[in-house]
C-alpha cells in the first residue's frame, strides 16, 4: 500500500512539473520590471503610457497631455481673470482729457459691455471681411455688417460691375496702421470712427480674364475712415458700418 501511493505520487509529481515547464514556455517568468497595466483614468499614468517611438512614431511627454479647465467651484492652479481696466484700455487709444477719451468714457458708462481693445479687434476684422465680401459681392454677408444705406451704396457697385461682365479680386496684405478718431453718443447711438491704412492688392477682370482696372502685383497703399454704430442699449451686440470715406 505504502509503495503504491508512493508510486502514485511520483507519478502526479511528475505530471506536476511537466505542465510547470510547458506554462513557463508560454507565459514567461516574471523578472520584477514588467510595466504595470495602464489605467485611463489613473492620474499617474505617465511611466505606463506606449512610447510611439518604438512604433516607428513620433512622440514626446508632452503629445498626449490635455489642459483641462478648472470646473468652477473648483480651486485650481489656473489664475483669475484680470479685471478690465477701461481707465488704461481708453490710454491706449486717446489722451487723457481729449474729445476721444470723453467719448469712450461716455460710451463705458452707458454700455456695460464696452471693451476698446475688443471693439478694434472686431473693427480689424469686420474691415477685411467687408473688403473681400464686397470683392466677392457676397451681399448676404454684407447686409449683416452694413447699415442699409450703406449697403445699398455697396450692392449698387456689386450690380454695375455684374452688368459690365467685371470680376473683382481683392488680397488683403495688412494693415500699416488703424487709428481710432472718435467716438460719440447721439439718439442712444454708440458712434465710432476708425481710420484703416491697409495694404490691399485688388483689380478688375473682364469674362475673357484680362485685367481692365488694376494690377496683379501692385500692392496700393488705401486709406479708409469708417464709423460704426451700435445700440447702447439693446439685444443686438453687433457693430455696423454706418458711414465709409476714403483719404487720398
Amino acid at each position: 500500500m505504502n509503495n503504491g501511493l508512493d508510486i502514485v505520487s511520483v507519478i502526479f509529481l511528475g505530471i506536476a512539473v511537466v505542465i510547470f515547464l510547458y506554462l513557463r514556455s508560454i507565459l514567461g517568468s516574471r523578472t520584477g520590471n514588467e510595466q504595470q497595466p495602464f489605467d485611463p483614468y489613473s492620474n499617474d499614468n505617465s511611466d505606463n503610457m506606449p512610447n510611439r517611438d518604438q512604433a516607428g512614431g513620433r512622440s514626446n511627454d508632452h503629445d498626449n497631455v490635455i489642459n483641462m479647465p478648472d470646473q468652477p467651484g473648483v480651486q485650481g492652479t489656473n489664475p483669475p481673470i484680470p479685471e478690465i481696466n477701461m481707465d488704461d484700455q481708453i490710454a491706449k487709444y486717446a489722451k487723457e482729457g481729449s474729445e476721444l477719451s470723453e467719448g469712450l468714457n461716455q460710451i463705458a458708462d452707458r454700455d456695460q459691455s464696452f471693451e476698446p481693445e475688443q471693439f478694434m479687434t472686431g473693427a480689424e476684422r469686420a474691415y477685411e471681411m467687408i473688403i473681400e465680401a464686397f470683392a466677392q459681392g457676397d451681399t448676404r454677408l454684407l447686409k449683416r455688417l452694413l447699415a442699409k444705406d450703406v449697403y445699398a451704396g455697396f450692392s449698387q457697385a456689386i450690380d454695375e460691375r455684374k452688368e459690365k461682365g467685371q470680376t473683382m479680386t481683392t488680397q488683403f496684405v495688412g494693415f500699416d496702421k488703424v487709428t481710432m478718431l472718435e467716438a460719440d453718443i447721439e439718439d442712444k447711438q454708440a458712434e465710432i470712427t476708425v481710420k484703416f491704412k491697409s495694404s490691399l492688392i485688388r483689380y478688375l477682370t473682364q469674362e475673357d480674364g484680362t485685367v481692365s482696372e488694376g494690377d496683379e502685383k501692385d500692392i496700393e497703399k488705401i486709406t479708409d475712415i469708417w464709423t460704426f454704430s451700435r445700440p447702447v442699449s439693446g439685444r443686438d451686440p453687433n457693430w455696423k458700418l454706418v458711414s465709409t470715406k476714403s483719404e487720398v
